[in-house]
C-alpha cells in the first residue's frame, strides 16, 4: 500500500528544501532522498484524508473533474491551478474537498500522480496508472481527455443499459403484485364457497387453493434468499472461488450471459487500449487490468495471457487457446499486433461490442415487454378459470 510523507531536507549547499513524496514505507522515502544528495531534517506520514472524505465519490463528479481538468492544463494552466479551479466549480462535493488536498500536496513538491495515489481508493489503480504515464511521457491533458471521454463512455452506456430495464422491471413488479393480491385475497373467498358445496374440485383449482396457503411462507422464503444474496455479494463477504463460481453462472445464463460477456470485453478492449495509447506498456497494462475487470473469469484469463507476454509469448496466440475469447477477439488482436497497431484495434473492438450490445439490448427489451404482459394475463386467466370451472360445474379432464 502507498503512502504519502512529507518531509523537510537540505542539500549540499545547505538550502531547505520542503515536499512530499510517496512510497511503500518511510525508509524507502528516506533512501530516495538520500540518493538525491539531500540530508534529512524531519519526515512523517501525512494524514490518511481518504478515511474522513469516503471512499467512494459520484461518477458524475470524476468525469466533470476529469474533462475540466484536461479543459485547463490544455490552456497552459500550472497543474496547482488547475485543480484549484476545478475544486471551485465542483463546489462542496465530496470530490472537492479531495482536489483542494491534491493542490496542497502538488504545492509542497508532490507530482499529480504521486498525490492521486494517496486516493487510489477513490480515483481507481487505471485513473492513477494513466496519469503517471500522461506525465511520464509530457501529455497529460491529452490523456486526461482521453480519460474523460472513455468515463463518459462507460458511463452512458450504463445509463443506457439501466434505463432500459425500468419498463421490463415495473411490468414484472406489478404482475407480481397483482398476481399476489388475486391469489391471497380473491381466491380464499371462494375457498368457504367451494368446502360448503362439497363437490370434487378440478385438479387446477386444487392447485391454486394450495398456492393460495403457502404463498405467505414461499414469498418470505424468497425474499429472504434475495436479501441475504444481496447482503453477502456487497458486503464482500464472499470467497474467491465463490466469486469465480457466480461469474461464470452469470456467463452461462443464455442471453444475459452473451451480453454481459460483450459488456466486459468491450470494458478490457476501452481500457487496454487506452493505456497503451499513453504509453503504458503491455505487460504492465495487463496486470493493471487483472484487478480492475468486474468478472473473475476474465481476470483469470488475463493473467494466464500476461505471464504468456512475459515469456515472449504472443497476446493473440495466448488468446487463440482461450476457448472463452469469441473468434473476433483474437482475431483482432492477431491483426493488431502483427500491424503494430494493437491500440486502435481494441478501440475499434470496444466500439463494436459496445454498439452490438446496444442493438440486441434494444430488440430484447421491445420483445420483453410484450412476453411479459402475456405471461401476467395468462396466469389472471388460469386463476379466473380455476375459481369459475367449480362455480359452472364443467367437469375437467385430468
Amino acid at each position: 500500500m502507498t503512502h504519502l510523507f512529507s518531509y523537510q531536507a537540505a542539500d549540499r549547499s545547505g538550502k531547505i528544501q520542503t515536499g512530499t513524496r510517496s512510497g511503500e514505507s518511510k525508509a524507502d522515502i528516506i533512501r530516495e532522498l538520500k540518493a538525491e544528495g539531500l540530508f534529512i531534517i524531519k519526515i512523517h506520514e501525512k494524514k490518511d484524508h481518504t478515511r474522513i472524505i469516503g471512499k467512494k465519490v459520484k461518477k458524475t463528479e470524476l468525469m466533470a473533474f476529469t474533462r475540466q481538468l484536461a479543459g485547463l492544463l490544455g490552456s497552459g494552466l500550472q497543474i496547482d491551478q488547475a485543480i484549484s479551479l476545478v475544486a471551485t466549480i465542483l463546489g462542496k462535493t465530496r470530490l472537492a474537498k479531495i482536489a483542494f488536498d491534491l493542490k496542497k500536496m502538488v504545492q509542497e513538491g508532490a507530482s499529480f500522480s504521486q498525490a492521486l495515489e494517496r486516493y487510489e481508493a477513490v480515483f481507481g489503480r487505471f485513473y492513477v496508472t494513466l496519469v503517471k504515464a500522461g506525465e511520464k511521457i509530457g501529455l497529460l491533458p491529452e490523456v486526461l481527455k482521453r480519460l474523460s471521454t472513455s468515463l463518459e463512455e462507460e458511463h452512458e452506456l450504463k445509463s443506457e443499459l439501466t434505463n432500459s430495464l425500468i419498463y421490463p422491471v415495473l411490468v414484472t413488479l406489478v404482475s407480481a403484485i397483482a398476481t399476489f393480491v388475486m391469489i391471497r385475497v380473491v381466491v380464499p373467498s371462494f375457498a368457504q364457497l367451494f368446502a360448503r358445496s362439497g363437490q370434487e374440485l378440478p385438479r387446477i383449482t386444487r392447485l391454486v387453493l394450495v398456492l393460495s396457503d403457502i404463498l405467505p411462507y414461499l414469498s418470505l422464503f424468497i425474499i429472504m434468499v434475495v436479501v441475504g444474496f444481496i447482503f453477502w455479494y456487497c458486503s464482500g463477504l464472499q470467497s474467491t472461488k465463490a466469486k469465480m463460481v457466480w461469474d461464470r453462472f452469470q456467463l452461462a445464463i443464455p442471453v444475459v450471459g452473451s451480453i454481459r460477456l460483450r459488456l466486459s470485453i468491450a470494458r478490457f478492449a476501452r481500457m487496454l487500449s487506452l493505456l497503451l495509447q499513453s504509453g503504458v506498456q503491455l505487460v504492465e497494462g495487463m496486470a493493471i487490468l487483472q484487478g480492475v475487470l468486474d468478472n473473475l473469469v476474465l481476470s483469470e484469463l488475463l493473467h494466464e495471457a500476461e505471464l504468456e507476454v512475459r515469456k515472449g509469448g504472443s497476446l493473440a496466440r495466448c488468446f487463440g487457446r482461450q476457448a472463452q475469447w469469441p473468434a473476433l477477439v483474437k482475431q483482432m488482436v492477431m491483426i493488431g499486433e502483427e500491424a503494430g497497431n494493437l491500440d486502435e484495434m481494441l478501440a475499434h473492438l470496444a466500439h463494436f461490442y459496445e454498439q452490438e450490445t446496444r442493438s440486441e439490448l434494444k430488440n430484447l427489451m421491445a420483445l420483453l415487454g410484450p412476453v411479459l404482459i402475456l405471461i401476467l394475463t395468462g396466469l389472471v386467466f388460469l386463476i379466473i378459470v380455476a375459481i369459475l370451472f367449480p362455480i359452472i360445474n364443467v367437469p375437467l379432464l385430468d
